[in-house]
């Protein structure tokens, strides 16, 4: 590719993931799924970023979803699961993330842009920001996005997003819990990044296994779960890091993190 369809940028523990196809909206192709797949993985295994913030390029669209330009040119079943396939390798790279993803909305977030979004941890959006799950108008259903949808927001508000097809402002996105806060244009990025770099000063490890604990117990039933968070916490408490902590409280001093 002449012109990278996804920038990785990294700066004091921070990384920031880029979607870079301004010009069609950041719609994602199949190279570019490819490609955010394979930045995930490093980035969650790059001991140096503490923290990942997931955007759009350009001012009008965070993502729109599938390039269905792209999709429709071949569009035999075989082509279409492998597409579908790489967005759900997508997907799974956010959820096998070992380190917080902060999603940044600065514009449209549809269909699979939207699942992308809801799939980050933390998702701060500006105003201007509209989100979208428009499969039913082309006589589709989203399914790729329906599972974390549902977690973040419940069956009865995801099937009013999918029955209708209709985009809700940002506002309402944060009124019915689909994503964290609301920022004007001016302010967007100073408070997306202010965020980040507070959690990149937190203990790495009580995040990552802080983080993966939170999305296990989604499926589990409530005795299960307390079991599985017992565990969790006495397998952190044996750590280089939790120590330190301890320490550095104790002695009035900020912490040294190691990641161990």
């Amino acid at each position: 590719m002449n012109k990278q369809e996804i920038v990785v940028e990294k700066r004091k523990g921070v990384a920031t993931l880029l979607l870079n196809r301004p010009n069609v909206h950041n719609a994602l192709s199949g190279e570019m799924m490819k490609k955010f797949k394979q930045a995930c993985e490093e980035l969650s295994n790059d001991s140096e970023i503490k923290v990942v913030v997931l955007k759009g390029a350009g001012e009008k669209s965070f993502c729109s979803g599938a390039d269905l330009g792209g999709m429709s040119e071949d569009n035999n079943i075989i082509n279409f699961k492998k597409h579908v396939t790489k967005y759900r390798e997508c997907l799974l790279a956010l959820r096998k993330m070992k380190k917080p993803i902060i999603g940044a909305v600065n514009g449209y977030a549809l269909a699979g842009g939207l699942g992308l979004a809801v799939s980050c941890d933390l998702v701060y959006a500006k105003e201007s920001a509209q989100f979208g799950a428009p499969e039913i108008n082309v006589g589709l259903w989203g399914m790729m996005i329906s599972s974390a949808l549902v977690n973040s927001i419940g069956q009865k508000k995801t099937f009013e997003l999918m029955y209708t097809g209709d985009r809700i402002n940002a506002e309402k996105a944060k009124e019915i819990g689909l994503i964290n806060e609301v920022f004007s244009g001016e302010e967007f990025e100073e408070k997306v990044y202010e965020m980040a770099e507070k959690l990149s000063t937190k203990n790495p490890v009580a995040l990552s296994l802080g983080r993966e604990s939170m999305y296990m117990i989604q499926n589990m039933d409530y005795e299960s779960s307390l079991t599985y968070l017992r565990d969790q916490v006495v397998v952190l408490s044996r750590t280089e890091d939790y120590n330190e902590g301890m320490s550095a409280f104790k002695e009035k001093r900020n912490p040294v993190w190691t990641g161990r």
